[in-house]
């Protein structure tokens, strides 16, 4: 009798359609299939809003999962098993019943410039005054304006390839099959990220390098997104999650989850590992032991800027859990305490950061939500949800967001709060705000409806 063969169990993966998201997507696959040979991947290719919209500044259309919204449809229907994002699309609350598997794959965080054919080899600062930058970002004008007060800037929406031919577009071509050649001006340069470059291939095109400016939450970062039922599905990802890298997003998440910041709020990040390096980009480099950020928000033109630095050493054992009085009494003689420096953080203008503040660390005791995150398998945190995973590496991904959480109530205290309250409700004059609780654990059960309005996602969710 013939052996019958089995077929191979097809995984169906969900992916925006641009050139880049189904290269990410693959990117995905490769590693998944590595680690499972035996199973077949079938990409599901889905039109986002965000994609559809291209004439419109991404802060002005004002809805929050621009570029998530169809691809977590297809999950709530099940006509894909899981979704791939850029995680700085993603926001910082998940619809119900729905997760992040994994973080993985963080390349370069950084903006690159990209000059036109008639400035090429130049820098930002050598470029003529009031030539034109294009560039979508709030985040990205209001630093280079900062820095760099000679030059215009530009919105320009559309995939990689559609800005790269509106780079390249002369300004007196009469090619009319051009997107360029009906716009009153043309581009002296772009600011893109650098990680979509790379993974292009177009490393070529590359002028600049702004390694001296904060990136964006979570740039440079790729996540999943699965039911938070599906335990297959939880399983499959953990094995490409990528501690380092989601040590350094959960921080930044929990930064800009804890000040309510978007795509209409310019603030950047800047956070490394040792062992790790930048944004814990470098996977190889081994378990990281000390997780540093800096973070500032700026006002929209630029004209503002609050920054402030902290850092934390990564716990390597769970401490087992005492009444809280004797905690504080045993404080000096148990061994699991972090030998960490006792500072409060420093928060200031950007331009007046003293050279001490780089050596200012959080409070050594565990929050009692640490502890809490650390004992429940179901924890989620800031919409991630690693399983299986240990307490010990639930310990440490609640320290980064508790990280990231205290550095935004030190820039909010120091000055941070105006600048978000003008931002966020221009019509209303505030004093102070009282500072949003932690992201919840929790999450409600899966509904099996359709996201069918933007409205009825939670209020905090944040891109």
């Amino acid at each position: 009798m013939e052996e019958v063969t089995k077929p191979a169990r097809v995984i169906r993966v969900g992916s925006r359609k641009s050139q880049l998201a189904l290269v990410q997507t693959n990117i995905i696959i490769e590693a998944l299939q590595e680690n499972f040979p035996d199973l077949r991947f079938e990409v599901v290719k889905i039109a986002t809003k965000g994609d559809k919209i291209l004439d419109v500044a991404l802060s002005k259309i004002g809805d929050k999962n621009l570029f998530t919204k169809e691809l977590e449809n297809a999950l709530y229907l099940k006509e894909v098993d899981f979704v791939v994002h850029s995680l700085k699309d993603v926001p910082t609350v998940m619809p119900p019943g729905l997760v992040l598997g994994c973080i993985c794959n963080r390349v370069s965080p950084f903006d690159v410039v990209l000059m036109s054919n008639a400035n090429r080899g130049k820098k930002l600062a050598e470029l003529p005054r009031n030539s034109i930058v294009g560039t979508s970002a709030l985040r990205r004008v209001a630093v280079l304006r900062r820095k760099y007060p000679h030059l215009d800037f530009s919105s320009i929406r559309g995939n990689l390839s559609t800005r790269l031919q509106k780079l390249d577009a002369r300004r007196d071509t009469k090619n009319t099959d051009c997107e360029s050649a009906h716009h009153p001006s043309t581009y002296d340069a772009l600011i893109l990220a650098e990680a979509g470059i790379l993974r292009l291939g177009w490393q070529d095109r590359v002028d600049e390098t702004l390694t001296d400016c904060m990136y964006a939450v979570g740039q440079g970062a790729l996540a999943c997104e699965c039911r938070e039922n599906d335990l297959e599905m939880q399983r499959l990802l953990m094995s490409i999650h990528d501690e380092p890298a989601a040590l350094a997003c959960i921080a930044e998440r929990a930064f800009m989850s804890r000040l309510e910041g978007g795509c209409s709020t310019p603030m950047g990040v800047q956070t490394s590992l040792l062992p790790g390096g930048i944004a814990g980009a470098d996977a190889l480099a081994g378990r990281p032991r000390q997780l540093s950020m800096q973070a500032a928000v700026l006002s929209v033109d630029g004209s503002q800027c609050i920054k402030g630095h902290l850092n934390t050493l990564l716990p390597t054992s769970v401490p087992s859990i005492k009444a809280p009085g004797k905690r504080a009494a045993d404080r000096e003689g148990d061994p699991w305490l972090p030998p960490l420096k006792r500072a409060r953080a420093w928060s200031g203008n950007w331009d007046s950061e003293p050279e001490e503040s780089k050596d200012l660390w959080m409070k050594d005791e565990y929050s009692e939500e640490e502890l809490k995150t650390a004992g429940d398998e179901r924890a989620i945190l800031l919409g991630l949800n690693v399983r299986p995973a240990c307490a010990i590496a639930r310990l440490r991904m609640a320290r980064a967001r508790r990280l990231g959480q205290e550095l935004a109530d030190q820039v909010r205290r120091a000055g941070a709060d105006k600048i978000l309250a003008a931002i966020i409700h221009p019509n209303v004059c505030t004093q102070s705000s009282s500072i949003p609780p932690a992201d919840s654990h929790t999450q409600a059960p899966l509904k099996k409806a359709v996201l069918t309005d933007f409205a009825v996602m939670p209020t905090s969710r944040t891109v």
